[in-house]
């Protein structure tokens, strides 16, 4: 299982990287759940989570921003299909600006590979938990 999600999560993040938005589209199940700093936002179908990602594109590159770190952080085992994996995303570019994500994807388990069903921007798991 940590192979696979390994795997499905740096192929998504390697077709963030190239552009190759459409494929992302069909790692997820929609209406696409998005928490974030601003609230909760509903993607209900691909061209709304597809406008977001682009919409993410855009300000990463007017940034200058590149991807320099990912990393699976924790993977909990799955109970009835359904797990979540929480990623820790770091950005940077030349000037030295940096940002830091840590990233929950609520997925299940589905052939040949697992879906996201929301996407929350928070902290990290507590390791004392």
């Amino acid at each position: 299982m940590s192979r696979l999600m390994s795997e499905f999560i740096e192929r998504h993040a390697r077709l963030f990287r190239e552009g190759r938005i459409e494929e992302m589209l069909d790692d997820c199940d929609y209406p696409l759940a998005v928490q974030g700093a601003d609230g909760l936002k509903v993607l209900a179908t691909r061209d709304t989570y597809r406008e977001w990602l682009q919409g993410w594109q855009r300000d990463l590159g007017t940034r200058e921003l590149h991807e320099e770190t990912l990393r699976i952080h924790t993977l909990e085992l799955p109970r009835a299909g359904k797990f979540r994996v929480w990623i820790e995303r770091s950005f940077e570019n030349p000037g030295c600006d940096r940002v830091d994500l840590a990233v929950i994807y609520y997925c299940r388990l589905d052939t040949p590979r697992p879906v996201i069903e929301m996407i929350e921007f928070g902290a990290a798991p507590d390791p004392n938990d």
